[in-house]
């Protein structure tokens, strides 16, 4: 059994955790006066995985775009010219 004050301090960190405003991140209904139980916070923490590692694969794109972009900045500065000299020990 979760304490009155315990399920105060969850729903306050459940409402507060970033990405977890969206409806597939489930959250008992502070209003109702649902109690949070170990079912609750589950299906909390497995919605909030389900958003978490789609917004990881999302970043992972852009970080691989970006690199291509850079490579293809410095490839384009190499044929123009442009290109900072290398140092090498």
């Amino acid at each position: 059994m979760i304490s009155e004050r315990d399920q105060r301090r969850i729903r306050a960190a459940m409402s507060a955790m970033p990405y977890a405003a969206t409806e597939r991140v489930p959250k008992p209904w502070v209003a109702m006066g649902a109690a949070v139980d170990a079912d609750a916070v589950v299906a909390f923490l497995e919605g909030l995985a389900e958003v978490l590692s789609e917004v990881a694969a999302e970043s992972d794109k852009h970080r691989r775009r970006l690199f291509s972009l850079e490579a293809d900045v410095e490839a384009f500065r190499r044929l123009i010219g442009t290109a900072p000299a290398e140092v090498t020990p």
